[in-house]
């Protein structure tokens, strides 16, 4: 009887428990229409191999031997030395022949000055002898894991991240290029364990600083290529540099820059990669990729001030990882060599505001320079032109100026008579104006013509690798592109403007006249710091405008 009962109690319990489960429990979760649960998704063989792909790795990784130290191959163009060495396979210097480092040293009366009142004689470490722009360098002081060479190659599988370092075959031990040899390829190649192969073909040509970069693997499913750290940055740190020190890249056919200082730790850009590459005001490194689909990885990574914080760029290549080519390109930034290579590379050279008139006033500039062999005398006749195109509204304005000022006596009777009718006083001078035809903002107007083509050539000199290094004078400026160090331009700016200032002010008040005075003596400290080529060109505008004003007072005479 017990048993019997005992028996039914496990029935109740185990019914009581279905219904609940039925009627009551919690629900499976819906799968989608036409999608089968996970455990149907992956297929047997999938399943199979998905722990031992993980083995398989681990198995490969443990089989990778580092290379303690490559072997370097010289490569040597007309247009620079570059180092390649078979640890990675990687380019670890690459040295410009025809662009020498600027000098940072101080010049010119500031010095002089220091010198002069400074107390005590200070002691000057003996002078590096300047060499030639180095495009990638390693730091001194700085941890070998923080610098990445250009061209290293690392697996996307993070267990096979020690083949970046793995020693390659290589196919020549140097490579030297002339006009009888135009181009040389050099194929570096890997062969390590579970079948993996790496093979990069550089192909090296003598009138260009462009490689052609072939990568074919075996083995792997994707990989990180480095532009490298620092590469194509000659000049980080001086004031030279501007802020315009920084990557660029072409994603997506829209142009992305981002400046040093604002790159904040890693950051990333996804799509269609034409090209990215790091810069600094002259110079830069690009890697080409033909818009395939691509990550460009950007990080920024702490030093010490005088070195800056450095900057490393990579591609994530995933599409088409079997076989993938690119272009390199490390080299100045200049403007028809980039545009040469027809995927929108001289975007980097950016004249900003007024770039429609920078561009043909650049290239005006670099004809009157065929001709002259100076761009000191360049920015002369360039300068000249420009009065030429603005003479016209420039006439009218000198025109409204001096008309003006002969109006003034009868102006201030006006205000000094309507004085307490502020009304009354501007329709009388309204009347007077329209009288003797006189335009009030007449001499204002055309004046603002002339802002375009400062800024304009102001972006010129300041990002045209064309007048680095320019001299005009030798003995006085022997920079275009930097501020004249004797200061004697500024000077004769300030002079010109005072002198501007005294021929077309309208006003008779010594309170204003006295403030225009101090603004114009402003002006010479403001633009002192400005490139020589841009205060030349100021001079001689002020210049030909007063003589223009003069001709305008004789015409009005007659």
């Amino acid at each position: 009887m017990e048993t019997r009962r005992y028996i039914l109690a496990i029935g109740l319990s185990l019914l009581a428990i279905v219904v609940y489960l039925r009627f009551f429990g919690p629900q499976p979760p819906q799968q989608p229409a036409g999608e089968t649960p996970k455990q149907e998704q992956k297929a047997p063989e999938a399943q199979r191999a998905a722990e031992p792909a993980k083995q398989l790795s681990a198995g490969v990784a443990a089989k990778i031997a580092v290379a303690t130290a490559g072997r370097d191959i010289a490569v040597e163009t007309d247009r620079y030395r570059a180092v390649l060495n078979t640890a990675g396979g990687v380019i670890t210097k690459w040295e410009l022949k025809d662009f020498r480092e600027a000098d940072k040293s101080e010049v010119g009366v500031m010095p002089f000055f220091r010198k002069l009142f400074s107390g005590e004689k200070k002691v000057e470490a003996p002078k590096k002898p300047l060499g030639n722009v180095e495009l990638f360098t390693r730091y001194e002081g700085v941890k070998t894991e923080d610098i990445t060479a250009p061209l290293t190659l690392t697996p996307s599988d993070s267990q096979l991240a020690r083949m970046a370092g793995v020693d390659y075959r290589a196919s020549a031990d140097a490579v030297r290029l002339d006009k009888d040899r135009a181009s040389q390829t050099v194929t570096l190649a890997y062969s390590g364990p579970g079948g993996i192969e790496i093979e990069k073909k550089l192909t090296f040509h003598n009138d260009s600083y462009a490689v052609d970069v072939a990568i074919d693997t075996k083995g792997l499913d994707g990989y990180n290529l480095a532009l490298g750290t620092d590469f194509g940055m000659s000049d980080k740190v001086s004031s030279n540099a501007s802020g315009r020190v920084g990557i660029a890249a072409l994603v997506d056919n829209k142009l992305i820059q981002e400046k040093v200082e604002s790159i904040k730790g890693e950051s990333k850009q996804a799509g269609a990669v034409s090209w990215f590459g790091q810069e600094d005001k002259y110079f830069t490194a690009a890697l080409m990729d033909g818009g395939a689909g691509g990550v460009i990885i950007t990080k920024r990574t702490a030093a010490p001030k005088e070195i800056g914080d450095l900057v490393s760029t990579e591609l994530l290549v995933k599409e088409n990882a079997a076989s993938r080519r690119f272009t390199l390109y490390a080299g100045p930034k200049k403007l028809d060599i980039l545009r040469s290579f027809g995927k929108g590379l001289e975007q980097m050279v950016d004249y900003g505001w007024f770039g429609v008139l920078a561009r043909p006033m650049f290239w005006l500039m670099q004809q009157f320079h065929a001709i002259t062999r100076s761009y000191g005398i360049a920015i002369i006749l360039l300068t000249i032109v420009v009065r030429a195109l603005l003479f016209y509204p420039s006439l009218k304005s000198a025109r409204a100026m001096e008309e003006m000022k002969a109006l003034q006596p009868q102006l201030n009777a006006l205000r000094e008579k309507y004085k307490k009718d502020p009304q009354k006083m501007n329709a009388e001078m309204m009347r007077l104006y329209k009288e003797h035809k006189v335009n009030p903002l007449g001499g204002c107007l055309p004046m603002l013509l002339q802002l375009p083509f400062f800024v304009a050539l102001y972006n010129v000199l300041s990002v045209s690798i064309e007048l680095r290094q320019q001299p005009f004078i030798s003995f006085w400026i022997k920079d275009l592109s930097v501020h004249d160090p004797y200061y004697i331009l500024p000077v004769l700016m300030g002079v010109s403007m005072v002198a501007t200032m005294k021929m077309t002010s309208t006003s008779v008040d010594p309170q204003q006249q006295k403030m225009m005075m101090f603004m114009n003596i402003a002006f010479i400290f403001l633009f002192a710091w400005l490139p020589a080529g841009l205060l030349l060109y100021i001079t001689l505008s002020n210049v030909l405008s007063i003589g223009q004003q003069l001709y305008v007072r004789k015409l009005l005479a007659k």
